[in-house]
């Protein structure tokens, strides 16, 4: 049986929203640390390093500098320095630095333009382009040669695919052409690509915020309702059941469009896209209520956009950590039903996901979308993917995996505890993926196989000290690599983030313990560190007194001094439910009008993230 794989598109720089302006008071010591270990680092004097963003976050800041030759930029090579929130550099990436560069002229014989119809040419590109890019570097060939090249990325409605063209900027020679997508086919090579249909031109449109209804698989039908795969649980061709029908969860669609009187699966956090083949319609209706079984193609569309939604939300909004495409004004673009309807699915740098309907429709399946939103996250956070050992799937099986255990469904004693793409994966189609692999790093096999050491190594630790600490470890942590960053430098990176959030939002050494415990039991090795949580950290940790938990009506919040302060609730989709402000004097938050679950109190000035329960 071959293994399916889940696809994401490799290469470009991407650069995520989170970056602020390129401005840092930071940016001298950080320079001064760079001149005092440039000849360790192997830095050519020729070359220069320029400070390319700035990302202000929870663990400090992150200042990266791209090398430069002559003003043009060297491909996939830069310095990461990151000073902790004491202004201490706490960690530094440099393994990306191209050492072996050689001095050449850095004008370009031919034109921009040129080069981009010569890559159309070479990679059989046909049809409308759906993303394209087209820069200047100097680029370190295979074979260690220093050139000056245009650097294409087309992504073609036809002949699909993310093809990375390198042409020569001296000669106009085409160097390599690839497509940096990873596949599994499970269709013929020859199979007919339907023609897109051009959309008319619209005029703009007065459009506004709305709210509707749907049902999804939360994740998946098995998971929901304690199954195994077979019978009225089986993909069957996609044929709904009434067994089916009712593993549905009804949800809410916040924040949905609804322009000249149709609704629409669009939002700020992601918004459905007709990407490739086949072209199916984008599910707009005149009303709010996008209720679909799993026989109809608006089903996966709904599935998509909420699960995508939900975690975009709470990345962004419960965790507080900025972490969104720079393309499409930070919307992640999905297709629920694309790439020819082949049995895989992907993520590309222009920030758009695509999923395939062979075997179970990979949109039926939250693992399979958060999977490929992982490989998104990585992309945002790091400025590139590295998937050399199997990271970056690595980080797409671990958020996915995060999300399906928080809901409890699967005892631990249960081989599905452990399942990545519980419904899409572990059937006649494919073997899936699991998060309790005995191999340790740098392991042996593909990278998929590889990536099981990460995604396991990080659910134990989320066994260990929770999602949320785990999470924010994890995004944070990510956020100080760079786009070959491989496992090993991650798991620093990933620690350090951990150590660099001590005393707030509940990390102690006891965390820190069992991070650098279950990343050593992985293979990965680790800088010494003894944990001591200073005294102004202790009192830091412990800020507020939230109370009663549970809560029926009123909610106590008791902070050090008087200062007013800003609090927000939010539900466990990521969504605010409530805003109120506290301190001066008040301390009361009214929740009776609340539904009963699980809610997440924040403070961010305080940097109070505190989970309460409402009866």
């Amino acid at each position: 049986m071959n293994q399916k794989i889940i696809s994401l598109v490799l290469g470009g720089i991407l650069c995520c929203s989170a970056l602020n302006a390129q401005e840092s008071s930071f940016e001298a010591p950080a320079k001064n640390w760079i001149k005092e270990n440039s000849r360790n680092l192997g830095i050519p004097e020729f070359s220069g390093l320029t400070l390319s963003s700035v990302r202000k976050s929870n663990t400090g800041e992150t200042l990266r500098f791209q090398q430069m030759v002559k003003n043009v930029p060297v491909f996939q090579s830069e310095i990461v320095v990151h000073f902790n929130k004491s202004g201490k550099i706490s960690y530094t990436g440099t393994e990306s630095l191209k050492k072996n560069l050689k001095d050449i002229h850095t004008v370009p014989s031919i034109s921009a333009s040129d080069a981009f119809k010569k890559a159309i040419v070479a990679s059989k590109a046909q049809g409308e382009i759906i993303y394209q890019e087209n820069k200047l570097f100097v680029y370190v060939t295979e074979e260690g040669d220093t050139k000056l090249v245009y650097r294409a990325v087309i992504n073609p409605y036809e002949n699909s695919g993310s093809w990375e063209t390198i042409v020569d900027a001296k000669t106009g020679e085409v160097i390599s052409i690839k497509d940096i997508s990873v596949y599994h086919h499970r269709h013929n090579d020859d199979s007919h690509t339907p023609k897109k249909k051009k959309e008319p031109k619209r005029e703009k449109i007065i459009s506004f915020k709305a709210s509707g209804s749907g049902y999804v698989f939360d994740p998946d039908p098995l998971s929901k309702t304690g199954s195994a795969y077979g019978g009225n649980f089986a993909d069957n061709n996609d044929v709904t059941n009434t067994n089916l029908d009712n593993a549905r969860t009804l949800v809410t669609l916040s924040d949905i469009e609804f322009a000249n009187n149709v609704y629409k699966l669009k939002n700020a956090y992601v918004e459905i896209r007709n990407i490739s083949a086949p072209n199916t319609t984008l599910f707009t209706q005149a009303t709010n209520q996008f209720l679909f079984n799993r026989s109809e193609s608006g089903f996966e569309a709904v599935n998509v956009f909420w699960h995508i939604d939900k975690s975009m939300r709470y990345i962004n909004e419960t965790l507080g950590i900025t972490c969104r495409p720079a393309t499409n004004a930070g919307a992640v673009l999905y297709d629920p039903h694309g790439l020819s309807g082949s049995d895989n699915s992907r993520y590309t740098t222009s920030g758009t996901l695509e999923f395939g309907q062979g075997g179970v429709d990979d949109g039926e399946d939250a693992d399979v979308i958060l999977h490929e939103l992982g490989h998104g996250i990585h992309h945002w956070l790091s400025g590139g993917v590295s998937n050399a050992d199997g990271l970056s799937e690595g980080c797409g099986d671990y958020w996915a995996q995060s999300y399906s255990r928080s809901l409890n469904q699967w005892s631990s004693s249960d081989p599905e505890y452990n399942w990545v793409f519980s419904w899409d994966g572990h059937n006649p189609f494919w073997d899936g993926r699991i998060t309790n692999t005995t191999m340790t790093y740098p392991g042996s096999g593909s990278y998929y196989s590889k990536a099981q050491i990460w995604s396991a190594a990080l659910m134990r630790i989320y066994n260990r000290i929770g999602k949320e600490k785990t999470d924010r470890a994890f995004l944070e942590g990510l956020g100080l690599t760079t786009s070959t960053t491989n496992q090993q430098n991650a798991a620093i990176a990933v620690r350090q983030a951990g150590i660099d959030m001590l005393g707030q939002f509940g990390f102690n050494c006891n965390d820190i313990t069992a991070m650098t415990e279950e990343f050593t039991a992985a293979g990965y090795v680790l800088p010494e560190f003894s944990c001591t949580l200073a005294t102004k950290e202790t009192v830091k940790e412990t800020p507020v007194s939230v109370y009663p938990n549970p809560v029926s009506d009123v909610l106590i919040v008791l902070l050090k001094g008087n200062k007013e302060e800003k609090a927000e609730i939010y539900n466990m989709e990521g969504r605010k439910v409530m805003e109120t402000t506290i301190g001066n004097n008040n301390n009361r938050i009214d929740v009776s009008n609340l539904p009963a679950g699980n809610y997440i109190l924040t403070v961010k000035e305080i940097e109070l993230s505190a989970k309460f329960i409402k009866k």
